[in-house]
């Protein structure tokens, strides 16, 4: 059988050994806490000297794309332009015709008869069987 104060003198003895290691210069909580902290500072450095090279390359290329649909938006405005400004002559020139017509039309009549007649003949003709 075992002897009951036996059994409390081993627990002594282990907190004393706990108590001791402590005092002996184990590790205590500063120490871990210090420790914590250096692993997060070296942590924190490597992921900024990765990630700093990513944001300039990020800063560049945005950079880039945005001079570029500048540049796109400015030759799409300009040409733009031009297309607006050829539809205004042709729509002009349509209507200079329209009025040279007219105007031919009054001043010559029989003329004009003569030659729709000549026109429908030579039409007719072409498109016969």
């Amino acid at each position: 059988m075992e002897n009951p104060g036996s059994k409390s003198g081993n627990n002594g003895a282990a907190s004393m050994n706990a108590g001791s290691m402590a005092a002996s210069g184990g590790p205590d909580s500063g120490t871990v806490q210090r420790g914590v902290d250096s692993a997060g500072s070296a942590l924190h450095s490597t992921i900024d000297k990765m990630v700093d090279p990513a944001l300039d390359t990020v800063d560049r290329v945005t950079t880039v794309a945005h001079e570029t649909v500048d540049r796109l938006a400015s030759g799409a405005s300009q040409v733009a332009g031009r297309v607006t400004d050829q539809a205004t002559r042709v729509v002009e020139a349509s209507g200079r015709a329209v009025e040279s017509s007219k105007t031919w039309i009054q001043e010559k009549p029989l003329e004009a008869v003569g030659l729709a007649l000549a026109l429908g003949f030579i039409w007719g003709r072409l498109t016969a069987h």
